[in-house]
């Protein structure tokens, strides 16, 4: 049991929550969680989606506790995936705007939530399928990057390859992603 929570450095609770320690994981979430949700909140606009992300990026923290690196700085780490959350769901967002924008162009835009969730599960299975064909590195670091939360440079530290390499993988995941569903949901 850990004693005095105020005083707990995060490097030795990211290591308890290594060894499945839930009351360490519990002091993490009450020490942050707070923060994350004001801060997303700024970002999102929404109080739903705020306390959605809190909730992933913990849940997250805890699925993937076997990788946390207790000489990283777990703050940074919960930050980075806050603004990955954060990114994605602009991303989802602007992609649907932009088509209910065409949609109402074309005159045939009516609100169907299934139809919404279909979509968004559509979006979600493409970029997936997307991202299944990228080269094994770039899958990887790409996966790292926006689901895992790390930094270039934990990226590259992780798998022993340069900041630069990092990023420009990153880049080309990025780019072919986005021509793949322009070309999927946007075509002219």
């Amino acid at each position: 049991m850990l004693n005095r929570t105020d005083t707990v450095d995060d490097g030795l609770l990211v290591e308890r929550i290594r060894q499945n320690d839930k009351d360490a994981f519990r002091i993490l979430y009450n020490r942050y969680s707070r923060k994350i949700y004001c801060f997303s909140l700024k970002h999102l606009g929404s109080e739903a989606e705020a306390e959605e992300l809190v909730q992933s990026v913990f849940i997250r923290i805890w699925e993937k506790r076997e990788l946390l690196d207790p000489a990283w700085p777990v703050k940074s780490y919960i930050y980075r995936s806050a603004v990955n959350y954060i990114y994605n769901f602009l991303k989802k967002k602007t992609i649907h705007n932009r088509y209910v924008e065409a949609q109402a162009a074309s005159g045939i835009l009516q609100y169907d939530p299934t139809y919404e969730q279909v979509f968004f599960n559509d979006l979600e299975n493409s970029i997936n399928s997307i991202l299944n064909v990228l080269p094994e590195q770039q899958q990887r670091i790409f996966q790292l990057s926006r689901n895992g939360g790390l930094s270039n440079r934990e990226i590259a530290r992780k798998l022993g390859i340069s900041v630069r390499t990092v990023e420009n993988q990153i880049y080309r995941a990025v780019k072919t992603i986005k021509a793949a569903l322009k070309s999927i949901y946007f075509r002219i």
